[in-house]
C-alpha cells in the first residue's frame, strides 16, 4: 500500500524519511545491544544491526517515505547501492569513534546520525528520484 496523499518533494518528506528511518534504526540498535549482551564485539554487532534494519528501511522509504511509483526492479537495485554505501559510512565512522575513545553508545549515535542525513541526500537524488524523461527522436 502506498500513500499517494503524502506525495511531496524536497524537504517536505524528511519527516517521513526520520520516521520510517528511525523504526529501521531502533531495530538496527536493538540487534546490536542483544549482540554486544551475548558478547559480539561491539564493531560486528552494529554491523550485523545495520543489515537487519535492511529491509525495513526498504519499504518504509519506498511505501511511506517517498511514495515512490519505481518498480523494485529499479528502486531496490538503487536502494541496495545507498544501502551499502551507509552501511559502510556506519561501520567506519563507529570504528573511527570508538579508536578515537568514545564510548559505544556516542560513537553509534553521532554516526547514526552522519548517516541518516547522507542516505536522505541520497535517497533523494538518486535511489528513489523520479526523473522525466524526453523522448528525442
Amino acid at each position: 500500500m502506498r500513500f499517494p496523499l503524502l506525495r511531496s518533494n524536497g524537504w517536505g518528506r524528511l519527516p517521513r524519511f526520520l520516521l520510517a528511518g528511525g523504526v529501521a534504526t531502533l531495530l538496527h540498535w536493538l540487534a546490536m545491544l542483544v549482540l554486544i549482551g551475548w558478547g559480539l564485539n561491539a564493531v560486528l554487532a552494529t554491523a550485523t544491526g545495520a543489515t537487519a534494519g535492511l529491509l525495513a528501511n526498504y519499504v518504509g522509504q519506498h511505501r511511506y517515505a517517498f511514495c515512490s511509483n519505481l518498480p523494485h526492479r529499479i528502486a531496490f537495485p538503487r536502494y541496495l547501492t545507498g544501502a551499502a554505501l551507509g552501511w559502510a559510512l556506519n561501520l567506519a565512522g563507529f570504528s573511527l569513534l570508538l579508536f578515537a575513545g568514545l564510548s559505544v553508545a556516542p560513537s553509534q549515535l553521532i554516526t547514526t546520525g552522519l548517516v541518516a542525513f547522507a542516505n536522505y541526500l541520497f535517497a533523494q537524488r538518486f535511489v528513489f528520484h523520479e526523473e522525466q524523461t524526453i523522448n528525442v527522436q
